[in-house]
This record gives C-alpha cells, structure tokens and sequence, in this order.
C-alpha cells in the first residue's frame, strides 16, 4: 500500500495476515456448509417426490384395473 505524493510503504506483518486469513476461513466455511445443508435438503426432498410419484402411479395402475 502506498499513500499518495509518499515514498511511505505500508506492509502487512504475519501478525496482519493471521486474522484476515482466519476470517477469509470462517466465511468459507460458513459457505460451504450451508451449500451441504442445502445440497442435503434437495436430495431429501427429490427422493421424497420421487416416492410420492412412485406411490400416485400404483395407485392409478390399481384404479384403471379396478375400472376395467
């Protein structure tokens, strides 16, 4: 970083870096484990539609026997 009309260079020590970097870690982490949770609850809910789609057929397969 430089400040204008300076030759002053300002640079960010490991004691800088350490809690930007820890920081950057917790949002991905956040990040990511909300895309699990997510990812989690799609495949939750795709399964139980398809159950639901399973159960609707059989019941329609027995109702046109039953007509027939």
């Amino acid at each position: 970083m430089t400040i204008e009309n300076s030759n002053v260079v300002v640079r960010l020590s490991i004691k800088d870096w350490v809690p930007i970097i820890g920081m950057v870690l917790t949002i991905m982490t956040i990040i990511v484990g909300s895309f699990v949770h997510h990812d989690r609850l799609r495949t939750q809910l795709s399964t139980q539609k398809e159950g639901t789609s399973k159960g609707l057929d059989k019941i329609e397969t027995k109702l046109e026997a039953a007509r027939n």
